[in-house]
């Protein structure tokens, strides 16, 4: 289907067409003639930090749940991440999970290997054999080594190891352990700002990585010194600890939420941070009343950065840069991330004049719930993967599986 209307196309927003052909991009320009949607159209949002849980967990959320509440908020891929129970720590569960995927995922899909002491050794055989089947691991990551069932934490020893040997990319989940003196509600009293800090200190001592969910300005400051990436979440610049009265028990996060000056830091340095990931990390209300950490969140990334940039907060251009071109340049998503010829017409359209409060029981994540509660949004009323119109309005146009398992260049 070819269409038109006012496009972001290198970094203007232009009138004009988009012809294309078997979901690939084959010309942009105000000669091509096809349907006129009403709005800006943007690239599809990567959201390259997921936890779709599903497996032991799908009381939670699945790959099928999270996907659709991802094709609502305009995401076209998505990268999940390996805790899972069981956990992604070798060939065998990492093609059940792909197979999964390919099953279920309204959207592409993406599954990071994990690390942990289990698989350290022998975490190289077992990526070959996912690559010998045609598949391939964007990255090693979100990092975490395993001490004990229930808290899993960096050892920079393996950590180092498997770098010295392994050439994909890690990402990690930066907290020193020493540093972490329990996980109480609210967990920012015993997850100081320290933590995180000394764990980026010691990681870029030996070598290059992508740091997840980045939370403080210290240690942006630190990683942006080398040639390290980084990523921030919506809510690490969004929310702070103030917001405790608001979200009560709800509040836990890792790494938790921060003082107030140090979120205004965060987004007014914004154009130093490679990357916007939603770290959607579904629980349940009543497992969120028992302490566990993490915040749902890809189905409102892009309508709640799409609000701040109506509002003047943050630029189109940085917004798309951070959660689509930067994402597929990272982790060698080629044909994804920008409206360009030759990459895949993934696109989400959005209309500024529609804009609407956010209600947790809306949204389309198993979690019914949101952080966001009463936020402003301007979510997609268009969305297209592969050229295919998937999203139309509230209505969703495509089948669980329609997603492809996405592959990397690196």
């Amino acid at each position: 289907m070819d269409i038109c209307g006012k496009i972001l196309y290198r970094g203007e927003i232009v009138e004009a067409g988009i012809k294309i052909e078997n979901g690939i991009i084959k010309e942009i320009s105000k000669s091509v003639e096809g349907k006129k949607v009403k709005g800006i159209i943007l690239p599809a949002a990567i959201d390259i930090h997921v936890h779709f849980r599903d497996f032991k967990e799908k009381h939670k959320e699945t790959i099928e749940s999270g996907s659709l509440a991802a094709l609502y908020g305009g995401v076209c891929l998505a990268v999940d991440q390996p805790n899972t129970l069981p956990r992604i720590e070798d060939d065998k569960t990492y093609l059940e999970r792909i197979t999964k995927a390919e099953k279920t995922s309204y959207i592409d899909y993406a599954l990071n290997m994990g690390l942990t002491l289990k698989n350290a050794e022998k975490i190289d055989e077992f990526i070959k054999k996912i690559e010998e089947r045609g598949y391939s691991v964007p990255a090693i990551g979100e990092v975490f080594i395993q001490h004990n069932d229930t808290n899993l934490q960096i050892d920079y020893r393996t950590l180092a190891d498997v770098k010295s040997r392994i050439r994909k990319p890690i990402t990690v989940h930066a907290e020193d352990p020493e540093k972490i003196e329990g996980d109480g509600t609210p967990n920012f009293y015993s997850r100081p700002p320290q933590a995180e800090i000394e764990a980026v200190q010691r990681c870029i001592e030996l070598g290059r990585f992508h740091f997840c969910h980045i939370s403080t300005i210290e240690a942006l400051s630190t990683i942006k010194k080398t040639d390290s990436t980084l990523e921030v979440t919506p809510h690490h610049i969004l929310l702070s600890i103030e917001d405790e009265e608001r979200l009560g028990k709800l509040i836990n996060v890792n790494p938790p939420l921060r003082e107030k000056a140090n979120v205004d830091a965060l987004i007014g340095n914004i154009d130093l941070v490679d990357a916007i990931a939603s770290d959607h990390a579904p629980h349940t209300i009543e497992e969120k009343g028992a302490g566990a950490p993490g915040f749902p969140g890809v189905e409102t990334m892009y309508p709640l950065l799409m609000s701040l940039v109506r509002k003047g907060a943050m630029g189109i251009n940085t917004v798309v840069e951070k959660i689509a071109t930067n994402p597929a340049r990272i982790f060698g998503f080629d044909g994804y991330g920008e409206i360009e010829v030759g990459n895949y017409a993934n696109l989400a359209v959005f209309d500024f004049s529609d804009v609407r409060k956010i209600k947790g029981n809306e949204l389309h994540s198993k979690a019914g719930w949101t952080p966001y509660e009463g936020f402003e949004g301007i979510f997609p009323h268009k969305v297209f993967i592969r050229g295919v119109e998937a999203l139309d309005g509230k209505d969703v146009l495509i089948e669980p599986g329609f997603g492809e398992i996405a592959r990397v260049i690196q």
